[in-house]
């Protein structure tokens, strides 16, 4: 038999409530070329039997022995992988019922090593934030453009681009010798840290052709298990992140770079990142510096995202700056957010008053979970055929 085209791998530990919509959503693309993989990081039988559910020659299921640190979960998946390209997904995301097709005429139309879009976000009914529970966001843009590596790393160093724009794993369907030139400078492709962020820099280091998709091609779930959420809203996600690095076997002190401080707050685990990556995999190369300064910045500008963590994240900026040697007045900071969250629905405009996005009350509509919820977005998104 020939291999197929892509992999698509979906590391899980005990979160069968949302791993059958994730399984379903790739096991009903339009494109058949895949393959499956559950890689189980020594869960519970009721991950087996959700996948026992399924009878297709597609899907493989592999579980591991005994517990093992996310990285070492996630490089078992990649050893399954017969694919040209590989692609990474969260037990709680869902493929776009297009996605494949819509990657695949991409890529034979242009020699990409790396095919990154834009993901759609879902978040579950028992979602984190409450305010957020049940809700979909989908954003309208569909713009294709190439983007060039260097260029985008210099800007994620310097803070003008995100993580969301990296090429992640997550996020992304990467050739396996972008894989391979990977291992070649650092023994593993998930070498160190969360595993999309790293490999969102990683990629971008080696690669030479990426392709971003402004089309989502998958949906981000936000689960109320989810780690990433965790981060994000960090005053209710203590316990979450409590029970991740006793998985991990390292407290936080143990996990963020010596330049910077023990914290939770997401722009200093990027920091760390971006320390981390450098020293692996071009540390002489000063054109991609990292940038304390910015750092600080990024924090202040964003010190409102869980307003209830004000005064700890404005503690930890005075802290850095002072470890840093910056001047702790050069960060100024915005007034803490009073107003309570907004529930969103309908369209929603952008800084130029322009409909950007839509906010859909997935639960009203009868849909939850992420596979149901991607089919509802097919059903709104217009139709995108790649000649």
């Amino acid at each position: 038999m020939s291999k197929p085209r892509f992999s698509i791998v979906i590391p899980t530990k005990e979160r069968h409530a949302t791993l059958e919509s994730a399984i379903r959503s790739v096991l009903e693309q339009e494109e058949p070329d895949f393959e499956v993989i559950v890689q189980d990081n020594c869960s519970s039988p009721e991950t087996a039997a959700v996948v026992r559910q399924f009878e297709s020659p597609k899907l493989k299921y592999n579980r591991a022995q005994s517990p093992l640190p996310m990285n070492e979960n996630w490089e078992a998946g990649l050893e399954l992988c017969e694919g040209e390209y590989v692609y990474f997904m969260g037990d709680d995301d869902a493929l776009m019922p297009d996605g494949l097709r819509l990657a695949s005429s991409l890529l034979n139309r242009l020699p990409l090593e790396i095919l990154s879009w834009r993901k759609y976000t879902y978040w579950w009914d028992n979602a984190i934030e409450p305010t957020l529970a049940g809700r979909m966001f989908l954003h309208l843009d569909a713009a294709f453009q190439q983007i060039d590596p260097l260029a985008l790393l210099e800007a994620h160093y310097d803070w003008r681009v995100g993580t969301d724009i990296l090429p992640s794993i997550y996020s992304s369907l990467v050739h396996r010798n972008i894989i391979s030139r990977v291992k070649a400078k650092t023994g593993k492709y998930f070498a160190v840290g969360a595993p999309d962020n790293f490999t969102g820099i990683a990629n971008a280091a080696v690669a030479q052709s990426i392709g971003w998709f402004e089309r989502g091609l998958s949906l981000c779930g936000n689960s109320g298990a989810s780690t990433g959420c965790s981060y994000f809203f960090r005053s209710r996600g203590a316990e979450r992140r409590q029970s991740y690095h006793q998985e991990e076997g390292k407290s936080i002190g143990e996990i963020i770079h010596p330049a910077l401080i023990p914290s939770v707050n997401l722009e200093v685990n990027f920091a760390d990142m971006q320390l981390r990556v450098k020293e692996m995999m071009f540390p002489d190369d000063a054109r991609i510096r990292f940038n304390p300064h910015k750092m600080l910045l990024s924090m202040a500008a964003n010190i409102n995202r869980d307003p209830a963590c004000y005064d700890e994240v404005a503690a930890e900026i005075r802290q850095l700056a002072q470890k840093c040697g910056i001047d702790p007045s050069l960060i100024a900071l915005p007034p803490r957010q009073t107003v309570a969250r907004a529930t969103m629905q309908g369209p929603l405009a952008g800084p130029n008053s322009q409909v950007n996005m839509l906010a859909v009350n997935c639960s009203q509509a009868g849909v939850h979970d992420a596979a149901r919820a991607a089919v509802l977005a097919t059903s709104i998104l217009p139709v995108l055929t790649i000649q």
